[in-house]
Parts: structure tokens; C-alpha cells; sequence
């Protein structure tokens, strides 16, 4: 009788644990494969936009507001957050470059003479029913792969326009923050030709989390991409812009609802390691790292200030 060939039991066990081994070897560099593909299609959205916002400025010789801001009584501060002021919330600049993104049809869906949107929830919203209807849904073009919470779901956008920079406000509580020592600000009319501090050395656009982080509530309700400005009963509420005031990702897991208010409109955050992508004002798109000089930072926010920016 022919003895039969196996392996025995100690041979099996050997077996699983290389194969065990080269499977957690292998893990975190897919992992970083995926990871530095979702990393470059990030960095691509911000160059679309900016493509976008440079055609917007072509077309109408201005770069269009980072908000529209229509007060229906005329307010004494052009943040329109003092009480007895009133504010119809325009069309956010994400709305407006719409036909430089190709998405024509989408922008046509909006109209303009009526009221936007404020914060988006299947049942209950602000603006009116055709606006919001228009912006009820999700644009990936707005969207990092890296952040779990875009999807179909939540309408969120990851890139904010950048009002400015400093660590003190034009105006508006603490906890809500209005600059316009940037490029795109409430009702901004911004030219290249504003942009003294050369196109190259000035954000425009930045990566942010903290609006997704916080603003998802159970009910699904939230800032959406096609989100105006906020009204609260303590300010407004800038939504889809932020300020380079709090270092990126100074906020990072610390999601609670009472910082919720100040960190999505004073600080830029990303899903990926070290630091976010900014888009700056010739186009161009870097990978800004979180321990960078925070006064380097927050001038580069800043569109006429004069200072050196070499080290960056």
C-alpha cells in the first residue's frame, strides 16, 4: 500500500502564519496606495475650482463673492450680524462657478432672486423649495475621497473660500467669524489686480473637515456645498468660507458641538496626514504642512499685507 503525501499540522499552522505575516505587510502599503490616489484626486478638485474661479474672473473681470449677503434692512456692519438687521442669503460662490465646472444645467436649476438655503435636512429647510431642491444633492466635484462622511447622503463640500487671515475679525461674535482681508468674502468684488501681494503667495481655496465633522447632526441636517449664510440667533453663521486663524487641523478630534461654531469658520482641516491642500490665487495647489509658522500661515490668507513669504 502507497503512503500518502500531506502535511501535517505543524506544516499547515507555518504556512497560515507567512501567509499572515505577508498579508499585514502588504495591508498598509495598499493602504498608502489608496490613500496617495485619494490624495491626488483631492488635490485635482481644487485645481478644477480654481480653473473655475479663473474663468468666473475672465467672464466678469472680478472673482466672484465668497457669499452674497442681500439685506433687507440695511445693517450696520457689512457682516450683517447686528440685532434689527435682516439678511435674504444669496447664492455661495460654489454656486456660482457652476457653468465653469460643467455643470450648466445644474446652476440653471437655481434661482437667483430667491432665497438660499441655509442648512440642509430632508424634512426641514430655510431657503426656498427650488433652491433647495437644486442643492439637494451630492457634488463630488466638492468632494474629498479621503472624508467617510461625503456621501450621497450629506451633501457636504470639503473646500472652503478663504476670507482671510489674522487673529482678529472684521466683525462678528467669537464664535462666528467674518474676514475680508482675503480674496472671497461676503460680497467681495476682488480683482487680480487687488491681489498685491502676487497671486502665488495668497490662498484662495482651502480643505476643511470641521463643517462635516460637526454640523451632521443625528437628524441629518447640515451645512451643505450650496449652503449660504447661516442666521443665528447669536450672528451669522459664514458657511463654505473659513480663515486662516487657528492652525490646520489645531481642531483635529475635537468634534464637540460647542467648538462646532468657531472652528468652521477660523481653521482648515484635511483627512490626510500632516496638513491640507490650499488652492492659491495663480492656480497653483500645495500640500501646506500643519506645523508650518502660523504667522506664515495666516498671511498668506492675506491678500494685500506686504509681508515676506519666502520660508513657505
Amino acid at each position: 500500500m502507497k503512503s500518502r503525501n500531506a502535511f501535517t499540522l505543524i506544516e499547515l499552522l507555518v504556512v497560515i502564519a507567512i501567509i499572515a505575516i505577508l498579508v499585514a505587510l502588504l495591508l498598509p502599503a495598499v493602504q498608502q496606495a489608496r490613500e496617495a490616489a485619494r490624495r491626488s484626486s483631492c488635490k485635482n478638485n481644487l485645481k478644477q475650482i480654481g480653473l473655475a474661479l479663473h474663468n468666473y474672473h475672465d467672464t466678469h473681470r472680478v472673482f466672484c463673492p465668497g457669499d452674497i449677503g442681500v439685506p433687507a434692512v440695511a445693517p450696520t456692519e457689512w457682516c450683517l450680524k447686528t440685532s434689527g438687521s435682516y439678511t435674504e442669503p444669496g447664492a455661495p460662490w460654489t454656486v456660482m462657478i457652476l457653468p465653469y465646472l460643467e455643470q450648466t444645467a445644474l446652476y440653471d436649476q437655481f434661482n437667483f432672486s430667491e432665497r438660499f438655503s441655509l442648512m440642509w435636512n430632508r424634512a426641514v429647510y430655510h431657503g426656498s423649495a427650488t433652491n433647495h431642491a437644486a442643492g439637494d444633492r451630492q457634488l463630488s466635484a466638492y468632494e474629498c475621497p479621503s472624508d467617510p462622511l461625503a456621501t450621497a447622503q450629506n451633501h457636504i463640500s470639503n473646500y472652503r473660500a478663504v476670507m482671510g487671515g489674522g487673529l482678529t475679525q472684521d466683525c462678528g461674535p467669537s464664535t462666528y467669524r467674518f474676514y475680508r482681508n482675503g480674496v472671497l468674502y461676503v460680497n467681495s468684488k476682488t480683482r487680480f489686480g487687488d491681489i498685491t501681494d502676487g497671486s502665488s503667495n495668497v490662498f484662495l481655496c482651502g480643505e476643511s473637515i470641521y463643517n462635516s465633522i460637526s454640523s451632521i447632526s443625528a437628524s441629518g441636517q447640515g451645512m451643505g456645498w450650496a449652503s449660504s449664510i447661516a442666521m443665528r440667533n447669536d450672528g451669522r453663521h459664514p458657511a463654505n468660507m473659513a480663515a486662516a486663524r487657528d492652525g490646520i487641523n489645531s481642531w483635529s478630534g475635537r468634534p464637540e458641538v460647542n467648538d462646532a461654531n468657531t472652528i468652521t469658520s477660523s481653521a482648515f482641516s484635511s483627512r490626510h496626514k500632516g496638513g491640507c491642500h490650499f488652492l492659491m490665487a495663480d492656480g497653483s495647489v500645495h500640500f501646506f504642512s500643519e506645523n508650518m509658522d502660523i504667522l506664515t500661515y495666516r498671511s498668506l490668507a492675506i491678500r494685500d499685507d506686504g509681508l515676506p513669504l519666502s520660508a513657505w
